[in-house]
């Protein structure tokens, strides 16, 4: 009986014959698999409009198969439902960021530096770093405004003028009962705010921070100032 295997190989009795074919016509199976990624959440989103305007039902994504379950899935845990997290409240009951004050966090200062702390509205908060008559470091915080304002409650003030809101030393801060002896650290004390109004009717409502001789090991720093609130 003929060897059936040798014959569908091309084979003679003896040996195989060669494959006389280009190499790159020689097909793999592996070369035609075809390679799923995971259906992901982004993915999912991206062709959720797409599937809505088809009118519902499945859309075939390359990635694989969204249903209408997983944009449901998707969106419900997605930040398009976060007021169903916040109790029930609308947006209208959030500040939006546009009407923070903030400076972004302390600023570190050098004795002999300003540095500009940041910009709400139509004010603008400043720092300074300097030497007192001692020789101890003092900072200071500041306002000005573009525009006629009441600072700090000094009463209206032309454009430009720079109000001093705080100023921060040992020297100005040891008392008998907290007694501040040169190159202590010092702060200023908690819930310290300034309430800025400007000819227009906007209102600027800050908390501010200030100190000196901020160390911590081997980091240190002759002052630091900053701020955060709210722009009405």
């Amino acid at each position: 009986m003929p060897d059936v295997r040798r014959a569908v190989y091309g084979e003679s009795a003896g040996r195989r014959s060669p494959d006389t074919r280009h190499p790159s016509s020689v097909q793999r199976p592996e070369a035609h698999a075809h390679k799923f990624r995971t259906t992901t959440p982004s993915l999912i989103i991206s062709t959720a409009a797409l599937t809505l305007a088809l009118g519902g039902g499945t859309y075939a994504a390359a990635a694989g198969l969204v249903t209408d379950q997983h944009i449901q899935k998707v969106v419900s845990n997605s930040t398009a439902a976060n007021a169903k997290h916040l109790n029930g409240f609308g947006s209208n009951h959030f500040l939006p960021t546009r009407n923070e004050a903030t400076s972004h966090g302390v600023h570190f200062l050098s004795a002999g530096q300003t540095v500009t702390l940041g910009h709400t509205g139509h004010f603008t908060f400043t720092s300074t770093c300097s030497k007192d008559s001692t020789g101890q470091n003092q900072v200071t915080f500041d306002v000005t405004a573009d525009t006629t304002a009441d600072l700090d409650g000094t009463g209206p003030q032309p454009a430009g003028t720079k109000v001093n809101i705080h100023t921060n030393s040992d020297a100005l801060d040891t008392s008998t009962a907290t007694p501040l002896k040169p190159g202590d650290f010092d702060q200023v004390g908690s819930a310290s705010s300034s309430t800025e109004i400007a000819a227009d009717g906007q209102e600027v409502d800050v908390f501010y921070n200030d100190g000196v001789n901020w160390s911590n090991g081997g980091t240190s720093h002759d002052c630091f100032a900053g701020y955060a609130g709210l722009l009405g």
